[in-house]
């Protein structure tokens, strides 16, 4: 891969410098009225440790590391949101959980063909370097289509008074535009 100096042309999408978001959730699961145990404060403090790492790459890929603590507490929302393991860390289509093989608070944490009782630091700063590129490709591959058209940039480009630029159209509730 080669990167070259291409100065914007007219018309193109701004630069991604300001930061998109990589929205990574930390889900757990509600136990006894608790929201956190003891294994899952020890996976967030990894977490948090394993952003701190990456978080200066994220920003140099024009990205902005933000963690969001997320709980279910019923079965229908486990189903929902696809929680099988307690915690769940997602972000950008990647996923690390540990596995429970039986019915107690034991946690199985696989990382390259070893088994930890712990997340393994190594695993979680890997987990974001994935969700970072898949995230930076994401990003890529919509500012390389245009991003958003030139008819709906009329519309995103809202001064700080909020008003709509001067000559742009707006849609009432009814639809009707003018």
């Amino acid at each position: 891969m080669t990167a070259t100096d291409v100065s914007s042309a007219p018309g193109s999408p701004p630069s991604p410098e300001s930061g998109a978001r990589l929205a990574v959730d930390y889900w757990t699961v509600a136990m006894e009225s608790q929201d956190s145990c003891g294994a899952c404060d020890e996976t967030f403090a990894a977490l948090t440790r394993a952003a701190d790492t990456v978080r200066p790459l994220a920003e140099q890929l024009g990205l902005t590391l933000d963690i969001t603590r997320r709980t279910v507490a019923t079965w229908q929302e486990a189903v929902e949101h696809g929680i099988g393991a307690s915690p769940t860390l997602r972000a950008a289509g990647a996923e690390l959980c540990p596995a429970h093989r039986d019915s107690s608070e034991a946690r199985v944490w696989s990382w390259r063909g070893a088994h930890h009782a712990s997340p393994p630091s190594a695993a979680v700063v890997d987990f974001l370097l994935r969700a970072v590129a898949a995230r930076s490709a994401q990003l890529d591959d919509f500012l390389s289509r245009g991003g958003p058209s030139p008819y709906l940039r009329r519309f995103l480009a809202v001064p700080a008074d909020g008003a709509p630029a001067a000559g742009t159209a707006t849609c009432g509730p009814g639809g009707s535009c003018g």
